[in-house]
């Protein structure tokens, strides 16, 4: 299956024809008439005894003072001195003189006009076609009018030359960056009319399947609905744009994140050294304790054997009866 670009938004303006008389009361005056349609012509700020317009040497419109005389697609209001022409075609455009006279018959001015009868801008239609690389080819054409003029609004400002890869701002068809995004109207006018169209960009880089065929190109961002299983999505400028802001967030968050354990790693550590000092601190109390229980035992101790040697002493002393004779004995032998 081959896809199809399609449009978002369509918006189209029509002007019929130019609103308005057109002032033909200066020398060389140009006024533009649609086709098919009327033109009112200001000719002179009041109206004389008599006039005539002519187209080369033929007279188009003669003014005698007698409405009678008028000929079809032609009427002429004396008030306000404005000549109308009805059903305007392609062989009334040309270049016209308007004579005055007054009532003697003297001519009292010599003027030229110029008019041109164009067709309208009948249709409008803007292509967007997705080149391999990302680029962004915009066509935009019309079946019919004349002297068509070409511009390009990118969200409701003129496009800028310096967004187009290739082309002219001018003509009908542009190769737009891949960074260009938003809304593209392209606006077909001449004098009598306009018609405009939007598209919706960018391209972007499909990679997914579709009713089982694969599909992996640029194409125009709505054609993402095709997809029945996505793989890869890639858009252009705006999703890197995305991506790369996201990186930059996450990045800040990772260096908050080390630096928070930096700082709750050396706390801890603190903590941990303050609490070795005062076990420290405890372990030198309890030795100086464990010597004062030791000199009180020996003491303890002290005093029960003082006991023991008190109950000793106490006991009745053992008399002894020497026998005198036994220890003189013993003197001789020795």
């Amino acid at each position: 299956m081959k896809p199809t670009a399609g449009l978002v938004l369509l918006l189209f303006t029509v002007s019929q024809g130019v609103r308005g008389p057109c002032d033909a009361r200066r020398e060389g005056a140009l006024c533009y008439g649609q086709l098919g349609q009327e033109i009112i012509l200001r000719l002179m700020d009041k109206t004389p005894a008599r006039f005539i317009l002519q187209k080369k040497t033929h007279h188009v419109f003669k003014w005698l003072g007698d409405p009678s005389t008028i000929p079809k697609r032609f009427s002429f209001i004396s008030k306000d001195a404005t000549l109308k022409i009805t059903n305007l075609a392609k062989n009334d455009s040309g270049h016209y003189t308007l004579l005055i006279y007054n009532k003697a018959g003297f001519e009292l001015e010599n003027r030229k006009l110029q008019l041109f009868v164009e067709a309208p801008v009948s249709s409008i239609h803007v292509v967007l076609r997705c080149q391999p690389q990302g680029q962004q080819l915009v066509t935009c054409s019309s079946t019919g009018g004349d002297n068509l003029q070409y511009s390009w609004w990118l969200n409701k400002n003129p496009l800028q030359q310096n967004d187009i890869f290739s082309g002219h701002v001018e003509k009908y068809n542009i190769s737009l960056k891949q960074d260009i995004s938003g809304r593209l109207r392209c606006s077909i006018r001449n004098n009598v009319s306009e018609m405009s169209e939007e598209v919706c960009l960018p391209c972007v880089f499909i990679n997914c399947t579709s009713n089982g065929t694969v599909i992996s190109q640029w194409l125009p961002e709505i054609n993402q609905t095709l997809c029945d299983n996505p793989i890869l999505r890639e858009k252009s400028h705006q999703s890197k744009n995305y991506l790369l802001a996201m990186a930059g967030v996450l990045s800040g968050m990772v260096i908050l994140l080390i630096t928070g354990l930096a700082v709750f790693f050396m706390q801890k550590k603190k903590k941990r050294d303050t609490k070795d000092e005062e076990e420290l601190v405890y372990a030198d109390v309890k030795i100086v304790t464990q010597q004062r229980r030791s000199i009180k035992a020996r003491e303890e101790m002290e005093v029960e054997y003082d006991q023991v040697k008190f109950s000793e002493r106490a006991r009745p002393p053992v008399v002894m009866n020497y026998d005198a004779s036994f220890y003189a004995q013993v003197r001789r032998d020795r």
